[in-house]
């Protein structure tokens, strides 16, 4: 498919939307420079994860449903460093990325779900202005089981493995980069099974990339270069070129970056350059325009003897809605065919890969051999809006870049001190901060500092030194919550230090859960909707917004108020409508699941199996006057857990693989509700506990 350039708001967000049949999600790894992490929590992940409540609205709902939806998913975001640090949800990572004397500058997102693969490049930064109100550009490739283009794949995995790389503390492995490469080697792993397509001899798609050499195996790498380098793959090098780019270097830097451009044009043809630069006209209709941009993008063009037009970037989109263009555009064109190159490369030296300072960029090249009748060359022609041309060039008062214009210059620059290497929280029973340092690289004098509700100091260099000088510190946390934010101050300055989750599955469930009774949460695991079945329940938690909607019809009996007190709440119903929802609860445990991670989260997820098993274990203990009917409730429970019978289907986790971690998962189950039943003997009749007992036993077997 040909990039889109989003005119609308609205446009990028669509892209992290599942395909149809694309299946359970299975993680997202994204790359960006700025970050919001409010839009790509509550707009990204939630299209992403196909997430139905609303954030603003649904607040409760979608916090629930978010937080389960997340268990088994892997997601992170490659951020550079000067950028990293902001509070996120310890659901999913935020990886500085560290690159020496220039940025992580690159927009790709990897997402993948069960049966589908989505890349996404685009010159729109995962924040508010670059999803909301920029002139941006975006390209998607998508890749399923029966057409998967894996070179495209590979070029990507092999670009955010080396991003990777530039992690600090990186080499030694930490669970954060642990995780992101087990992701990337998951999804490499699941699309070897899928029928690769060969791209048409008309049309052909490339990730090109500027980046400095990541290790002593890597080279640098030039978008520049393997633009042009692909079109003189098609035939010949270009003869003519566009430049669409809001931002530029001084004039030392673009007169360097213009010159491999016009050294590259095909030499012996009338060349010719399209400047799309920003750009205004004094007094609002004055006849001189006042450029962005230094001057030496036409004078150097015209050096190297190309004739150059100049044109000018809209500033508005069709209703007259100021809008920021922020979108980085490369054309080129031979006589045998057309490229259209797109993502985060400015028109610079490090955004091109030129000269010895390079950022990481990546790009999605679209190369098109001119063939009669084809139409793929004017659907790349598309993407370019009507622009107004600048008449007499010479005659414009050029002023050079205008970094207040675009985001990414405003964007507060943060680096920390380079001793201060990474930080993790450790949750659990025991909950601590874990720290990374580089002992020779320390300020002399240095504190960091938890923020959020809980403040606290966390370590100064006085305690650090009388510790021992240790390269990994590990520090008491005392409250419930992790901390929200760590801020390293030394010397007068301050900057955050990203902090990630040890291990996701030890994080407490919202404090919001406490409120949700068994049968409440068997109604969900039930669900066929489980989404449907968390609004539910969520909405009953906040009457004022029951009346807002109707209540879905996929929930279930249980979370229905007007059935669960109704004049027929008998025994016999009770038991009866107990039984249909076990036997939907059975059904649903028995669905191909994609991973062991996902079989994991069912189990022990924050509504799982053993979640539902302590909520009913609580409530037998509370029982009055009902404890034998509390505990037939128990062992009705672990005999429907018995009875399961997996069915795997192509792609999902093996049969065998299920048996072996749930039939274990069973037994140890068994064992601790056997003991806590033990522990109130008293309680129960003689039969009921009989019973019981019977079935521990077979559960165990």
């Amino acid at each position: 498919m040909s990039p889109r350039r989003a005119s609308k708001p609205g446009v990028m967000l669509d892209l992290w939307r599942p395909p149809q049949g694309a299946g359970d999600p299975v993680g997202c790894l994204a790359t960006t420079y700025t970050f919001h992490p409010g839009l790509f929590d509550e707009q990204c992940l939630a299209r992403f994860l196909d997430i139905d409540s609303e954030p603003n609205r649904e607040d409760l709902a979608f916090l629930l449903e978010r937080e389960n939806r997340l268990g088994p998913v892997y997601a992170a975001v490659l951020v550079d460093h000067t950028q990293a640090g902001v509070e996120h949800s310890y659901r999913w990572d935020v990886l500085p990325v560290h690159v020496r004397g220039a940025k992580q500058h690159a927009k790709v997102s990897l997402l993948a779900w069960d049966s589908a693969i989505r890349i996404i490049v685009a010159s729109a930064n995962l924040s508010e202005p670059g999803y909301r109100t920029n002139y941006e550009v975006a390209g998607a490739v998508d890749l399923s089981p029966t057409s998967a283009n894996l070179d495209f794949l590979d070029r990507s995995v092999e670009f955010l493995r080396d991003l990777l790389r530039l992690v600090p503390g990186a080499s030694h492995r930490p669970p954060p980069v642990r995780r992101a490469e087990e992701f990337l080697a998951g999804v490499t792993k699941q699309s070897r099974r899928w029928s690769r397509v060969g791209q048409r001899a008309a049309v052909r798609q490339l990730l090109v990339c500027t980046a400095p050499a990541a290790g002593p195996r890597s080279a640098e790498r030039s978008s520049l270069e393997e633009a042009i380098s692909a079109c003189r793959g098609r035939g010949a090098s270009p003869k003519e070129a566009w430049i669409a780019s809001p931002f530029f270097d001084d004039d030392q830097g673009t007169d360097e970056v213009a010159s491999a451009l016009c050294k590259a044009l095909a030499r012996g043809e009338r060349r010719r350059i399209w400047l799309c630069v920003p750009a205004q006209q004094e007094d609002g209709g004055g006849r001189r325009w006042r450029i962005a941009a230094p001057k030496t993008l036409l004078t150097t063009a015209q050096r190297y003897g190309a004739e150059p037009y100049v044109e000018v970037l809209p500033s508005h989109d069709a209703d007259k809605n100021a809008r920021i263009w922020h979108a980085k555009i490369l054309a080129l064109r031979s006589r045998e065919c057309s490229a259209l190159m797109t993502g985060s490369s400015n028109f610079t030296t490090a955004g091109m890969g030129v000269g010895r300072r390079r950022n990481t960029e990546a790009n999605l090249l679209t190369v098109v051999q001119h063939e009669s009748f084809g139409r793929e060359k004017g659907q790349l022609d598309e993407i370019w809006p009507d622009m107004a041309q600048v008449r007499e060039p010479d005659q414009a008062e050029w002023r050079g870049p205008e970094p207040e214009q675009d985001e990414e210059e405003q964007a507060p620059s943060k680096a920390n001190a380079a001793g201060f290497v990474a930080a993790l929280y450790r949750a659990g029973d025991t909950r601590q901060i874990v720290l990374r340092l580089e002992p020779a690289h320390l300020p002399r004098v240095w504190q960091i500092r938890a923020t959020g509700q809980d403040v606290q100091d966390v370590l100064s260099s006085t305690a650090w030194k009388k510790g021992g000088h240790k390269a990994v510190v590990e520090i008491e946390w005392k409250h419930v919550q992790p901390p929200e934010k760590l801020v390293v101050e030394w010397e007068g300055r301050e900057a955050f230090l990203p902090i990630n989750v040890e291990d996701k599955r030890l994080l407490p469930p919202p404090a919001q859960l406490e409120r949700m009774t068994a049968d409440d949460m068997l109604g969900i695991l039930a669900a066929t909707d489980p989404s449907a079945a968390f609004r539910a329940w969520s909405r009953g938690q906040q009457p004022h917004l029951g009346d807002e909607d109707e209540l879905d019809a996929a929930v279930p009996i249980d979370l229905d108020p007007l059935r669960r007190f109704d004049l027929y709440s008998t025994f016999l119903h009770r038991v009866r409508r107990r039984a249909r929802v076990l036997a939907q609860l059975r059904a649903n445990l028995e669905r191909p699941v994609s991973s062991r991670q996902s079989l994991e989260w069912r189990l022990k997820g924050m509504v799982g199996i053993q979640a539902l098993a302590e909520r009913l274990i609580r409530e037998l203990v509370a029982a009055d006057g009902a404890a034998d009917e509390a505990l037939l409730t128990l062992a009705d429970f672990l005999i429907v857990l018995k009875e399961v019978n997996y069915s795997s289907s192509n792609g999902a986790l093996p049969k065998k693989i299920f048996d072996d971690v749930f039939s274990t998962f069973l037994r140890e189950l068994a064992v601790r509700l056997g003991k806590e039943v033990s522990s109130h003997r008293p309680m129960f009749g003689a039969d009921a506990l009989a019973f019981w007992e019977r079935v521990v036993r077979r559960c165990q077997e």
